[in-house]
């Protein structure tokens, strides 16, 4: 944790997920979500136009070593970082209750379009990494990190970049989220695989040195659910470059957390 992160009673300008969480008293699974049956239909202009949930549970994934709480309550997750936008939603639901859960706190972070992670400049996203199941940061730099907490229909949004990609891994989002004061769901979000060939030939991705792995080539896509966690992604315009709206259903029992994912290494 963060020795540094301001407390609830400090009412900071800028809430942090932890004042937010504390003083709202959020985690509970909402009934005020209309319950829903599988594949059921979307209304037309729904909030976010994320898919309708599936009433099932979402994979879970390992965490990575990047996770860091920094506390950071906030939509725009771009700061200085170049790339092509995306508009992330994403719709959390009960599972099992197929119902929408409200006050849900759900944290993503990604890499950038060159393969740096924030807190962690110091790692070349060209080498194989260092087989640690966690790393602690060494710098303060917070981009394309971010929390928000979902809304009476379970959606959340965020404004970010499509990712980059680094040694040994195909293109993907973390995803964690906590309800009721724990955490009931660890992902890896996923693009469809023409998009990530279109977009690793544009600017600020193409002169990348390292190829990049697909997602049918990456074990934890293989192992970890990749399939049911690639987003359904919608193009802002006919030019790439234009960035596109990425969305997903995840179903989570609030009421568990899971124990964390396995996975086995490659050979």
């Amino acid at each position: 944790m963060d020795e540094h992160r301001t407390t609830p009673e400090q009412r900071p300008a800028h809430p942090t997920r932890r004042f937010v969480l504390t003083a709202l008293g959020l985690g509970a699974a909402g009934g005020l979500g209309a319950a829903c049956a599988p594949n059921q239909a979307q209304p037309a202009g729904a909030a976010a136009d994320v898919p309708a949930p599936a009433c099932v549970l979402a994979p879970e994934a390992i965490e990575g070593p990047y996770y860091i709480d920094r506390d950071l309550v906030r939509s725009d997750i771009v700061e200085d970082r170049g790339g092509i936008p995306v508009a992330l939603r994403l719709r959390i639901v009960d599972g099992a209750a197929c119902t929408a859960l409200q006050g849900a706190a759900v944290d993503i972070w990604h890499c950038d379009a060159r393969g740096y992670y924030s807190g962690h400049l110091d790692l070349d996203p060209n080498a194989a990494p260092m087989p640690d199941p966690h790393v602690d940061p060494t710098d303060p730099s917070t981009f394309l990190r971010g929390t928000q907490i979902s809304d009476r229909d379970g959606n959340v949004q965020f404004r970010t970049i499509h990712p980059g990609w680094y040694f040994g891994r195909a293109i993907h989002i973390h995803v964690m989220v906590h309800a009721g004061g724990k955490r009931v769901h660890t992902g890896q979000l996923y693009f469809p695989e023409d998009l990530n060939t279109r977009i690793e030939r544009t600017p600020g991705y193409a002169d990348r040195p390292l190829q990049r792995v697909t997602n049918e080539t990456d074990f934890l896509f293989q192992q970890e659910g990749g399939p049911q966690s690639t987003l359904a992604v919608e193009p802002a315009g006919q030019d790439v470059g234009a960035g596109h709206t990425a969305s997903i259903t995840l179903g989570v029992n609030p009421a568990v957390t899971p124990p964390p994912a396995t996975f086995s290494p490659p050979r």
